[in-house]
């Protein structure tokens, strides 16, 4: 039985307020903590500011305690019904954390348990990065894909391995200039550049390569066009459709998410139908929203999507859009935020409805993800990683 619930300002990766939640039931205490986004889409949740969600807990909490936390999907309904519209009642912050506690003590700490069976996904690991997060390139993230590992330690082990050969190189360069919001390094560098050195690591560690390009930060609505500030460029649409086609040919990139704006649900569709192997995967475009989800399929857009909880709001909305994005061949990856804490439950999510996890490499806060992955990993008799 849920006795408590008590909501905490604490800070998150980039030093910026966000909200802790504890429920105490009379089985124990379960913690929920909420990331944000540097670059956030136009059609995520609403975010509160963390005082006023925190007053706004006191005024709503007594109508959880003396609920049975078991009965989570009644606990999740309740949080929906507050939140309003968009969130606009209690802010997707407070949502967030409200049901990853709330799910965590409905499991006892063991949400992956949650799921009748379980696979490990294999790791995205952000390695190098630019755009709004921090660094010398307008794409926003270079990662690492350890799509051969055989386990999950020996995947978080590939991409950390990678990112430190990838730190020798730039400090062997004279480019390294330190890691960004996101524990990814940074440099100053171009992107042609990055993408040389991080082919060669990914070759040599038997990995694939993805990138983030974020179109939506790139994108001009009133030039018409996508501005690349410190390539010193500008695309239209067409031509950012070209571009990217090079760039995934001539780099031989598996993973590429967002490469067009967050409404151009049709370059989205061009690009997966010119090379159905490639994950074409959208962020922004869909916001974690069924909804956004559903036009995308009209549309054929992605082969593969971001899972961002707190986009739409809870823990129990973002299994529902990504149980959707899977009945309807979508891939997903349950992704981080560029200010993150260490709440890991995208960790236990990803094992039952993902075949991949977008995580850091490095930083507190990251791998909280990736040793809760391997921690699971090794009670388990019998772990399997997913097949994709």
């Amino acid at each position: 039985m849920i006795k408590d619930i008590i909501g905490y300002k604490i800070f998150n990766s980039r030093g910026e307020p966000t909200i802790l939640v504890k429920t105490i039931t009379d089985k124990g205490v379960f913690y929920g903590s909420a990331p944000s986004g540097a670059s956030v889409g136009a059609y995520e949740a609403k975010t509160l500011d963390i005082n006023k969600s925190i007053e706004i807990l006191k005024k709503i909490k007594g109508n959880f305690i003396g609920l049975m936390e078991e009965e989570y999907s009644i606990l999740e309904d309740m949080i929906v019904q507050f939140a309003g519209d968009k969130f606009k009642n209690i802010g997707s912050h407070l949502g967030f954390a409200l049901s990853s506690s709330f799910l965590k003590a409905a499991t006892l700490n063991k949400p992956y348990r949650y799921f009748d069976e379980i696979s490990f996904p294999y790791p995205i690991g952000n390695v190098v990065g630019g755009g709004k997060h921090g660094g010398g390139t307008d794409i926003q993230e270079f990662h690492l894909i350890p799509i051969n590992a055989k386990s999950m330690p020996e995947a978080v082990e590939t991409c950390i391995e990678g990112i430190k050969r990838i730190k020798e190189i730039l400090s062997g360069k004279g480019k390294l200039y330190g890691k960004n919001d996101e524990n990814a390094l940074i440099s100053d560098l171009n992107d042609e550049e990055t993408m040389e050195i991080i082919s060669g690591v990914a070759k040599d560690l038997n990995a694939r390569i993805g990138v983030d390009m974020a179109a939506t930060e790139l994108w001009d609505s009133k030039k018409g066009k996508y501005v690349y500030k410190k390539l010193g460029k500008e695309a239209t649409p067409q031509e950012q459709l070209d571009a990217v086609k090079e760039l995934i040919s001539t780099w031989n990139v598996y993973f590429v998410e967002d490469p067009f704006h967050e409404d151009d649900f049709k370059r989205f569709a061009q690009l997966r139908k010119w090379k159905s192997r490639v994950l074409v995967c959208g962020d922004d475009i869909f916001a974690t929203s069924i909804e956004r989800l559903k036009t995308g399929i009209k549309y054929g857009s992605c082969n593969s999507m971001i899972i961002k909880p707190n986009q739409v709001g809870t823990v129990g909305l973002a299994m529902e859009t990504a149980e959707f994005a899977n009945k309807n061949s979508l891939k997903t990856v349950f992704s981080h935020r560029s200010g993150e804490t260490n709440d890991w439950i995208i960790a236990d999510l990803s094992l039952g409805l993902s075949p991949f996890i977008k995580t850091g490499v490095w930083g507190g806060e990251r791998l909280a993800k990736l040793n809760r992955l391997i921690e699971i990993w090794d009670t388990l008799s019998s772990p399997k990683m997913v097949k994709i």
